[in-house]
């Protein structure tokens, strides 16, 4: 939710929705995202395609649980950035994973070697992520703006492989291309 959901006032109720790439994160969101949010609040999110848009969300109407979200620190309507973070202890390789696998990549640095990238809008939520994955005792790179977000990276061979043990992280897209960029030498 804090990566790519949102919490949407109606009339009546409260829309809950995640949103992704209909190609590149239909699997993630289909076989993970919505067996995972039945399994924590025994609704069925509805899966809807954006015409003309390579876009796809996964959506439930419901005030109560929308409440729950937001007292956990999702906020309703735009998320201001300044305070997009937990207000809820957090498992913190959960959490980490479940941002990383929203608005995470994983990219080729050079030949075989790979390097994990976490960039948002979000500088407050940058720096939560990327202090969980100091206490794991690795060691990110400063967060730095771009254009319009802000990014950090794990750039070190042997963390990549740590961050991929500890963290694990759900969406298929990512765990291929680290096996794509690892066999490029071969």
């Amino acid at each position: 939710m804090f990566g790519d959901g949102s919490l949407s006032r109606t009339e009546h109720s409260v829309q809950i929705a995640i949103t992704g790439n209909k190609f590149d994160d239909k699997d993630y969101l289909l076989e993970h995202v919505r067996p995972l949010f039945h399994g924590v609040f025994d609704l069925e999110l509805t899966s809807r395609y954006r015409h003309g848009e390579n876009t796809m969300d996964l959506y439930r109407y419901s005030k109560e649980v929308a409440l729950t979200l937001h007292s956990w620190g999702m906020p309703i309507g735009l998320k201001k950035l300044e305070n997009l973070t937990p207000k809820v202890a957090v498992a913190g390789r959960a959490f980490v994973r479940g941002v990383f696998d929203t608005d995470g990549s994983v990219y080729r640095k050079y030949g075989p070697y790979a390097q994990v990238q976490f960039k948002t809008v979000s500088e407050n939520l940058m720096s939560f992520v990327r202090d969980k994955l100091t206490k794991l005792g690795l060691h990110p790179t400063r967060i730095r703006p771009d254009e319009t977000k802000h990014r950090f990276l794990l750039c070190r061979q042997k963390e990549v492989e740590t961050f991929f043990r500890l963290v694990k992280p759900s969406n298929p897209k990512h765990i291929a291309r680290l096996k794509r960029i690892r066999q490029s030498i071969t």
